[in-house]
């Protein structure tokens, strides 16, 4: 049996079911082993894959020391990477102009605006993100946004 959050891992097509943001029950049995010390989202596949899996609301509330991996540089390539290439491979452009809008609020939060316009580019062309590239080449603007909402994390 094909599990839904397997399949809203596949597509990103929820991405307010993104397991990030919630907490995902499974059955302890012939779970993998979780190998890559920083990247969830393969392992997340594979225990998610063919499993009966639950939803459910959150577990713990996390709080954040100053050492936030999210916003390291090398860590937000590479996540980003790993995601765009499974993507690809199964040629879900939806998903990838999510994944891009993403990549794009991370650049938007951390003030590279030249940045965060290309992949607003290539992300979804809503509303909010037209809003984030007009509001970017005003930088003074741009910092306030991020200060008053939540922008990316």
């Amino acid at each position: 049996m094909s599990s839904s959050i397997h399949r809203a891992l596949r597509s990103w097509s929820n991405m307010a079911g993104w397991p990030y943001t919630s907490s995902i029950m499974v059955k302890n049995k012939d779970v993998p082993l979780f190998e890559d010390p920083k990247h969830d989202y393969p392992w997340l596949l594979k225990v998610t894959e063919n499993r009966a899996c639950k939803e459910i609301d959150p577990c713990v509330i996390r709080y954040v020391d100053g050492n936030n991996l999210s916003l390291d540089p090398q860590y937000r390539q590479e996540d980003f990477d790993l995601i765009y290439d499974v993507l690809l491979s199964e040629r879900n452009l939806p998903a990838i102009a999510k994944l891009c809008a993403t990549r794009a609020k991370y650049f938007y939060k951390v003030g590279n605006y030249s940045e965060a316009r290309g992949y607003f580019r290539r992300a979804d062309q809503t509303l909010k993100n037209r809003m984030y590239i007009l509001t970017s080449y005003c930088p003074p603007l741009a910092r306030w946004i991020v200060r008053k909402f939540t922008v990316f994390g």
